[in-house]
């Protein structure tokens, strides 16, 4: 299905979504998706003048593809927990994805969209939308940033945006108390995306010193890596691999992806382990020995330090 709106808003208008919401919870609005699309609904939670929340859990029948003109300039910060698809802004001559575990940063105004969502996998995403002046107070040291016209940062396997965003899925409030809550935990998001984007800028500066034979190197690394995390090379192994020096590899690496090799396996690992236990495909044991750790201690160690809590609670905070 294709659809096409004049701004972000009205989205839900053309999409001929449902508004199935309690008029006692005036702060909240739900939208059900139409059958012909597929099932699942978007939650919108207004927390201030220029900012809400938009939480969307849905399984599409169909491929759904938007043309947006964005005609009010505003910053959002996402998460993707599960879902594919992609989408760019016009004039950019790049392609963005979305996907699991991607966390991104975007701030726009007056341009075009195309985004599309696939169809197939369940579609879990969390966006927190605020308005330029709202952003403006929030962020009064960055003017020149929010005056450029598109931005956008993007990272992966970022676990603490990963346990905020389940915190604000299952926020244990409901009515003034929920927003209440919720605007914390949007203040905290925006706090930790944008520490993000300025350590990207801070690599991507460091990265400039670095050959473009050698950023493609490093690419290929982390290629590696993410199709041998279950059993990675040596960093020698590795260097000899993709043709550079294993000093350039570490140093290389930490520069350009804010990580080194063993934290990019680690990440990785602990990413699968979190799917496992959520799924309830493992128990804490299984999990440990399937992403690559004997010692059951050891990995739960590991495990709390990435998210901020034991394997064993996994899934009753998903309860």
């Amino acid at each position: 299905m294709e659809v096409y709106a004049e701004d972000l808003s009205s989205i839900f208008k053309e999409l001929n979504v449902i508004d199935n919401t309690p008029q006692e919870d005036a702060g909240s609005r739900t939208y059900l998706f139409p059958s012909k699309l597929g099932t699942g609904q978007i939650r919108h939670v207004h927390l201030r003048h220029g900012m809400g929340l938009y939480l969307t859990d849905a399984a599409l029948r169909e491929t759904i593809i938007m043309d947006v003109d964005v005609q009010y300039p505003h910053l959002e910060v996402s998460y993707t927990l599960s879902g594919q698809g992609c989408w760019e802004a016009a004039k950019q001559n790049r392609e963005f994805n979305m996907s699991p575990g991607n966390s991104t940063l975007i701030f726009m105004r007056e341009t075009g969209l195309h985004a599309e969502l696939f169809k197939g996998e369940p579609i879990e995403h969390v966006e927190l939308r605020i308005d330029l002046r709202t952003a403006q107070a929030l962020l009064p040291e960055h003017p020149a940033l929010l005056q450029k016209q598109f931005i956008c940062r993007q990272s992966i396997d970022a676990p603490q945006v990963q346990l905020l965003v389940e915190q604000i899925k299952n926020c244990p409030y409901s009515g003034a108390l929920e927003r209440l809550y919720l605007e914390g935990k949007a203040f905290e998001w925006i706090a930790l995306q944008w520490q993000g984007i300025d350590e990207v800028e801070t690599r991507l500066q460091r990265a400039a010193r670095l050959t473009r034979g050698d950023m493609q190197c490093l690419e290929q690394a982390k290629q590696v890596l993410s199709h041998t995390w279950d059993n990675p090379p040596t960093l020698i192994e590795l260097s000899r691999r993709i043709g550079l020096n294993d000093y350039k590899l570490k140093a290389g690496f930490k520069q350009v992806f804010g990580t080194t090799v063993f934290g990019y396996v680690r990440a990785l690992r602990m990413k699968e382990a979190h799917r496992l236990l959520e799924q309830g495909a493992a128990n804490v044991s299984e999990a440990s020995g399937l992403v690559g750790y004997q010692n059951v201690s050891h990995f739960a160690a590991l495990f709390r330090k990435t998210y901020g809590y034991n394997p064993s609670e996994l899934g009753k905070r998903l309860t």
